[in-house]
């Protein structure tokens, strides 16, 4: 069973209470008597050297003033006095101002030491002079001076006695009741144990609030450092202070918000890295799918490159006319893989990122014109009608030789797959602060799977079509990169009647 640490924490508070109050109560039964002894004993020696000093000079009887004084200080300390000599003769305490002669029922109370046995004392009475008392418990002080414990036969009461002889020759005994002290002891102990009781209900509901003003910030800890294994960082300590605590809690917030950054960080470059080898397998993939193409596309030319030169070395042509048409194919496939190399030379370097572009502001309306009048024996020659439409002089800022090498890729795009009525329109015009430039022709849509696929390397809709007039799937591929070195938009729609392409360039 888990134990937790408010737990323990108030469980060893209330044990040192307890354990202390134990000892304090134990402490008290043992030595208690044994020190308050002591205390009476330094308190009587004290008081007999003041007797001493006060009644050095002075001679007995004792007049008034000595017998008051001695009076006073018998009542101060609250212990019994009596001054004489050790034939018997007392001179206090008196009465009427007589020595008495009879003090606790004794003639003479003073002490003797018996010479025959020193573990004994000797007590003279007056009608048993010579009996021999035995003592309780006796302790010599010095040469002069005894301390002696003993049943007070007329009191009936233990007694500590302390006798001396003062500097005078007479003999001081003085003594306090053995009651007074086991008294004192007993009340001691009632006090000891009401005290060790009060003070260990304080101390708990004091343990209580301690344990939990010191468990509540590691509880909150504990509870922070759980939702940080489950990776959440949201939660912060807000313990106040400057002590270990306080300091391990910003510790604590730091190294949360550090994980949480480094976390983050982490999950980012991971989200980049996965993006970046989607990236590079679609490429390889591209890579793969592009050199096909290309074997592709060059096995063609090359295999009737090779049949016609294969033909004219064997002198399969035998007339001029045969050898001037494998000639000609020779020449017309040749011009082909030139195309098709000129094309991916383009290309390559549009996507490897060594293409670049030089812009220049010029007027995009008669740039255009230009362009139809080079290409105007092809649109002669395939009966094109072509309508070109304008809103008037319009100034661009772009690459002129990459914009017509756009302009040619839709305008021969267009030738291809133009229908019967060979309608070609070209419109030029102003659209959010950009210059858009439509290309359409009459003619089959596009089917909507294609639409995207089209500005992608050698893709074709037909493959036997684009075949039968030399195209190679890289003329939209090329427009694309270029369009987009231009920071641009292009594009292709369905539209009533046809398909229209377009693309966008910058206002100059």
């Amino acid at each position: 069973m888990r134990k937790s640490i408010f737990f323990k924490l108030f469980v060893y508070m209330i044990a040192n209470v307890i354990l202390f109050t134990v000892l304090l109560y134990v402490s008290n039964l043992l030595f208690a008597n044994r020190y308050y002894i002591s205390q009476k004993k330094a308190l009587l020696t004290e008081n007999s050297n003041k007797i001493n000093e006060y009644l050095q000079n002075t001679e007995v009887p004792f007049d008034v003033q000595t017998l008051l004084a001695i009076n006073r200080l018998e009542r101060n300390i609250g212990a019994s006095i009596t001054i004489g000599e050790t034939d018997g003769n007392v001179y206090y305490p008196v009465l009427n101002n007589l020595p008495q002669r009879m003090i606790n029922g004794y003639e003479n109370p003073f002490f003797i030491i018996n010479t025959n046995d020193r573990s004994q004392l000797t007590l003279h009475n007056g009608k048993r002079m010579n009996k021999i008392v035995v003592i309780k418990e006796w302790e010599q002080y010095d040469d002069s001076s005894i301390f002696v414990s003993f049943e007070d036969p007329n009191l009936l009461i233990d007694t500590l006695r302390f006798q001396t002889v003062l500097d005078n020759g007479l003999t001081l005994l003085i003594w306090v009741p053995m009651a007074e002290i086991s008294e004192s002891i007993s009340v001691s102990n009632n006090f000891t144990s009401i005290i060790g009781l009060i003070t260990l209900i304080i101390t708990g509901i004091w343990s209580l609030y301690i344990s939990k003003k010191f468990t509540n910030p590691i509880t909150d800890m504990n509870r922070i450092a759980k939702k940080m294994l489950d990776l959440n960082f949201s939660k912060i300590l807000d313990i106040k202070g400057d002590d270990e605590i306080a300091e391990l809690s910003h510790t604590i917030n730091k190294l949360s918000e550090k994980l949480n950054y480094t976390i983050n960080e982490l999950n980012t470059k991971n989200e980049q890295l996965e993006a970046d080898i989607d990236k590079e397998r679609k490429l390889d993939n591209m890579r793969k799918e592009f050199i096909s193409n290309v074997s592709h596309e060059l096995k063609t030319p090359i295999f009737l490159i090779q049949g016609y030169a294969e033909g004219l070395k064997a002198n399969i042509a035998n007339d001029e006319e045969k050898r001037n048409f494998y000639s000609d194919v020779i020449v017309e496939e040749t011009d082909k893989m030139d195309f098709i190399v000129r094309d991916l030379l383009d290309l390559s370097q549009m996507e490897s990122g060594l293409f670049s572009i030089s812009k220049c502001s010029f007027e995009i309306c008669q740039f255009t014109k230009d362009i139809i009048r080079k290409m105007e024996p092809i649109l002669l020659n395939n009966s094109i009608n072509l309508i070109f439409e304008m809103e008037g002089p319009i100034m661009i800022n772009a690459d002129p030789d990459r914009i017509e090498q756009v302009m040619i890729n839709y305008m021969n795009n267009a030738l291809h797959h133009v229908d019967a009525q060979h309608v070609v329109k070209i419109q030029i015009q102003k659209v959010s602060h950009k210059a858009r430039i439509t290309v359409f022709n009459t003619g089959n849509p596009i089917p909507m799977k294609s639409l995207e696929k089209i500005w992608t390397s050698f893709y074709k809709i037909d493959a036997a079509r684009t075949r039968s007039y030399g195209g190679s799937g890289l003329g939209l591929s090329i427009v694309k990169n270029i369009i987009k070195a231009h920071n641009n938009q292009y594009g292709a729609m369905n539209v009533p009647g046809g398909v229209e392409f377009w693309f966008e360039v910058d206002l100059a």
